[in-house]
């Protein structure tokens, strides 16, 4: 059975929300199956830019999404909030 979930979609992830506005599938040339996935974060009233990764299934979904989580946290504290929007 093929399990399909339509977009957008929030999900908590490491104390923050992650907004998961589009999925599109793709097909490399050597036949293996990739997926785009748009997203923006939010933490403490601040939001991200919207952004693109590229995985293969939901558990390089998830680590990608931690990392990207980590680095938007780590902006943050490092005193670069001016570049995210205020929400």
């Amino acid at each position: 059975m093929t399990r399909v979930v339509v977009p957008p979609i929030k999900l908590s992830l490491d104390g923050a929300e992650v907004f998961i506005l589009e999925v599109t599938e793709n097909t490399w040339v050597d036949g293996s199956k990739h997926y785009l996935v748009t997203f923006f974060i939010k933490w403490r009233n601040l939001r991200s830019q919207v952004a693109t990764i590229d995985v293969r299934d939901n558990q390089e979904l998830i680590q990608k999404l931690r990392a990207e989580i980590a680095k938007f946290k780590l902006l943050i504290y490092g005193g670069m909030s001016n570049i995210f929007q205020r929400v």
